[in-house]
């Protein structure tokens, strides 16, 4: 008959399998590559949704262990580390574990509060938090120690060593962004330290003197806006997108959930369209900006000289 403890210790195995799946996406996104089969914002919304539910799995073998009868855990002993009476070390680990995963939810959904630096800088913490929870559950769970679980924990270790190891390769292959420009630059034909082709401007044409005999040549006549059909013209809020260069890390999530507006360019960083957000996709920019992984894309009002930057507009 399933108990208290069996249901902490069942808790226990699922939420270190989902903390391992979470540090292994956490680590293949943010080497910028797509998931199998997935495109990105996927990839990223799987990993959210993943932490949140490692999370919830935590909370309940937390309870579960503090409602076992024999178990002798306070609720203190469960946040503040290295507290409990009954194996302090384990328990410990286990403790910080659950406190640096708390503290990686909190600052995620207040990322775009605290800035990028103070996000990341946390987020680190992340691999922290994987190795403590592994060693609380090797030390705590004898049933983790032989047999099916212990090749599961074996398996974790394997996928985040693999997953490391693949984001290394890649940096190494890859090089920096400045690096893989150079070399793109490089086989259009660029030659390091050449200067690039300048463009003359065309010469402006000089009119006719008095009395030459030439006469000028005759204006052009204005051409006519096509007749509409009676379709709607969209309509234009007074939101612009822009984007920060200089925090811009080429990720193209803002190009694939926002298409209408965002191309890539052959390096991979966003190009916006310099018109104000339709209305109609205000919420899908609105997504794009929140879902940036390097926060550099911003939805800021128009300023006064872009009230009417839309294609076509008249220019004063």
């Amino acid at each position: 008959m399933p108990t208290t403890g069996t249901a902490s210790a069942a808790t226990g195995v699922i939420s270190m399998a989902l903390l391992t799946a979470v540090v292994v996406l956490g680590i293949l996104v943010n080497r910028k590559g797509r998931l199998p089969g997935l495109p990105r914002f996927a990839g990223l919304s799987l990993h959210r949704y993943l932490s949140l539910l490692a999370v919830g799995f935590l909370t309940l073998h937390i309870l579960t262990a503090l409602a076992a009868p024999f178990a002798d855990i306070g609720l203190a002993a469960a946040v503040i580390p290295f507290t409990s009476g009954r194996e302090p070390v384990w328990l410990g680990l286990g403790a910080v574990s659950f406190d640096l995963m708390i503290a990686l939810i909190v600052t995620s959904l207040l990322r775009r509060h605290i800035g990028r630096r103070v996000w990341r800088a946390v987020h680190w913490l992340a691999y922290v938090c994987w190795p403590a929870a592994l060693a609380h559950s090797l030390g705590t769970g004898p049933g983790m120690r032989s047999g099916r679980l212990l090749d599961l924990a074996v398996g974790c270790v394997a996928a985040v060593a693999a997953a490391v190891g693949w984001r290394l390769v890649g940096t190494w292959r890859g090089g920096p962004p400045t690096r893989r420009a150079s070399r793109e630059a490089m086989a259009a034909g660029w030659i390091p330290g050449s200067e690039p082709e300048r463009i003359q401007a065309p010469e402006p044409e000089l009119e006719p003197e008095p009395g030459s005999g030439a006469e000028p040549a005759p204006e052009a006549e204005p051409e006519l806006e096509p007749e509409r059909d009676g379709a709607p013209e969209p309509t234009y809020g007074t939101k612009l997108l822009r984007v920060n260069p200089i925090a811009c890390s080429g990720h193209g999530l803002c190009a694939e959930l926002l298409p209408e507006l965002i191309t890539l360019d052959q390096w991979g960083y966003p190009m916006l369209a310099e018109q104000p957000v339709p209305a109609w996709l205000t919420r899908r920019a609105t997504r794009a900006v929140t879902d940036c992984p390097a926060l550099a894309l911003l939805l800021s009002d128009v300023r006064d000289d872009e009230t009417d930057p839309r294609p076509g507009a008249p220019v004063d």
